[in-house]
């Protein structure tokens, strides 16, 4: 799973633990990375766009009694895109809460800037989320089979004679 994505789901179990009714998440997923050639990909976007869909929202919405917050997720060196900056101008004109959070406690202190109710031990849970965060195993990379080395001209040079010497060998 990708740096973002475990953020998300960490970012997810603490909102489904922590965050207090009648308030609400979800997590918006439009920042997949598409499958395909890039012709593919932008045909994609173009039927995406054609249903409603917009580049730059935040990865998750947080609603709570007469406000919504909405979280853009960062893991690493990761920056907004151009469509997120533009995304976070909207949402700040119309009064509505943005933040950009690269952990499970940032997101916390996000929501309790903002008056949205989280439950009291809140701080100490987002603390767990990322202190296993930090110890999840990062995505292992597929290992290649082992390549058995090309021979050299003179090995193959060798092998060819002893090869003709064994033929000659048994034609006696």
């Amino acid at each position: 799973m990708q740096p973002e994505a475990r953020l998300r789901a960490r970012c997810a179990s603490f909102l489904t633990s922590h965050l207090v009714k009648p308030c609400w998440f979800t997590a918006i997923e439009h920042g997949r990375r598409h499958h395909g050639t890039v012709e593919q990909r932008a045909r994609e976007w173009q039927h995406l766009a054609a249903q409603g869909v917009k580049q730059g929202i935040g990865d998750l919405l947080v609603l709570a009694p007469g406000f919504c917050c909405f979280i853009e997720l960062k893991a690493g060196a990761n920056k907004q895109s151009e469509a997120q900056h533009a995304f976070q101008a909207v949402m700040a004109a119309l009064g509505h809460g943005y933040s950009v959070v690269r952990s499970v406690e940032q997101l916390g202190e996000a929501l309790s800037e903002r008056g949205i109710p989280l439950a009291p031990n809140w701080r100490l849970a987002a603390q767990h989320h990322d202190a296993a965060l930090d110890g999840e195993p990062k995505p292992a990379r597929k290992q290649s089979k082992p390549r058995a080395a090309k021979p050299t001209r003179s090995q193959v040079a060798r092998g060819n004679r002893i090869a003709l010497a064994l033929a000659r060998g048994a034609g006696e």
